[in-house]
């Protein structure tokens, strides 16, 4: 996938931004990120440096950027060099934690103050699409397997409130709405949260209209390996349109029909997305700056991309496991290259027993231990990755361990050059919580040809 033609800029807001996969997705598109409201401090300093990058870039000075991410320079000696980015770093970043079940006494009018200063200079120009994921827990079936209440009563059922004040307030063209599918299930005291959230996008003052194609809501889910991500990832996206709109341009109403009609049906994998990367040891390689490429020749499409403004390699590090863990990792990646199916602990219990874990609960959760498959996408990237890497062991017996920081990374199409702020745990996750990019690419440039219709290219 190529970046589209940036001749014209439309400016995009991002609530509950996490590291920015979504907002990553429409830069690559040829979107202006102009504000991004996150609660979590460390996600909030990726977005920054995200932002760095972007602005070096665009000044044609990316080795700056390089060496702040080698060590070679700190953050305050590139501000003091650069005044204009630490600017837009403390205006476009808002670190603030929504919550409340009752918004409506604050909402609109903080969300209007937070971001006010990140999109001051845009000036005459408006903000066109409006994105957001607000925290999926109250919303999937495992959490409501786990709450003897269904999760009727957890307050993040109403953090889409937020969305609708931002809606309310700033009235772009777009809007896209990302979730896990059982949204779709959730339920509060009012009622099915999904028929909630189409009416009151409906009762806006300027109300918007969701794309659905067949007026089949459960139609809203994609799964990201459509779009060349090299990753099984289901989530329902929301895409509607400001309703005035269709006056001028009635083909407005099949978006979310283009962005089906846009997915291909080859399917990256494992191999496409982190064959090419150093082969380490658990342990073994660098948390931040690795180094620069190895030689090679051989490289797939995908990962020429992955490398793509990037100097080398950063976040490939492998964790240190436990002998135990090790031992039952080879067990499995042995099998797993004997067998098509996916080894379980039933197989383990029956052939080493000694090495069954200590685990709760080891007959319900039987895949807790998962290698992933060289010709096939990767498994979905979890936040669970940061407790450890059981669900995401390298298919190398060579290597025998989890996958790194940056072989995830990969895996949700976050480009090498793509760097993540805090810790090894607080970098899994990010990559673990975020949208990937590329399946926001391609969301991004169906709007991007409707906004370019309507306005003009």
């Amino acid at each position: 996938m190529g970046l589209t033609n940036r001749s014209m800029i439309f400016p995009v807001l991002d609530l509950f931004a996490g590291p920015g996969g979504l907002s990553e997705g429409f830069a690559q598109a040829g979107f202006e990120v102009a504000a991004q409201v996150e609660k979590d401090l460390t996600a909030c300093e990726t977005l920054r440096l995200r932002i760095i990058y972007r602005e070096l870039k665009k000044q044609g000075k990316l080795s700056a950027y390089w060496r702040l991410i080698r060590n070679e320079t700190s953050e305050d000696e590139l501000f003091k060099k650069y005044p204009d980015i630490a600017d837009r770093c403390a205006a476009q970043v808002v670190n603030r934690e929504f919550g409340s079940k009752d918004p409506s006494a604050d909402g609109a009018t903080a969300i209007y103050s937070l971001m006010q200063d990140g999109i001051g200079h845009l000036k005459s120009r408006k903000a066109r699409v409006l994105l957001g994921g607000p925290p999926c827990q109250a919303f999937s079936l495992a959490g409501r397997s786990r709450d003897p209440n269904r999760m009727r009563e957890d307050e993040r059922h109403f953090l889409f409130q937020y969305f609708l004040f931002a809606l309310d307030r700033f009235e772009p063209d777009f809007f896209v709405f990302e979730n896990v599918p059982g949204i779709l299930s959730a339920e509060t005291d009012k009622g099915q949260t999904v028929h909630q959230l189409v009416e009151e996008f409906n009762s806006l003052k300027q109300p918007y209209e969701l794309a659905i194609p067949n007026a089949n809501l459960s139609d809203l889910i994609l799964d990201s390996a459509w779009y060349q991500v090299p990753q099984r990832r289901r989530r329902i996206f929301f895409i509607g349109y400001r309703k005035d709109l269709k006056k001028k341009r009635p083909e407005i109403v099949d978006i979310f029909r283009k962005v089906l009609e846009i997915a291909q049906d080859d399917v990256l994998t494992v191999a496409d997305a982190i064959g090419d990367l150093p082969r380490i040891r658990p342990g073994e390689g660098e948390n931040q700056w690795w180094g620069k490429y190895p030689q090679s020749t051989d490289l797939t499409k995908y990962q020429l991309f992955m490398r793509h403004d990037s100097e080398g390699i950063v976040h490939h590090r492998a964790r240190t496991h436990m002998e135990s863990d090790l031992e039952r990792y080879k067990f499995f990646i042995e099998h797993h290259k004997n067998g098509a199916r996916q080894t379980t602990l039933f197989d383990l219990r029956n052939e080493r027993p000694e090495l069954m874990p200590a685990h709760k609960n080891t007959d319900k959760f039987i895949d807790r231990f998962k290698v992933q498959y060289w010709e096939r996408p990767c498994s979905t990237v979890m936040s669970h990755i940061s407790k450890d890497g059981h669900y995401y062991i390298h298919p190398d017996l060579s290597q025998c361990r989890s996958f790194t920081v940056r072989e995830a990374a990969r895996c949700q199409s976050f480009k090498d050059d793509f760097v993540f702020r805090g810790p090894r745990t607080e970098q899994f996750k990010q990559v673990g919580n975020a949208v990937p990019p590329r399946l926001a690419f391609a969301i991004a440039n169906v709007l991007m040809a409707e906004l370019r219709a309507i306005y003009g290219s």
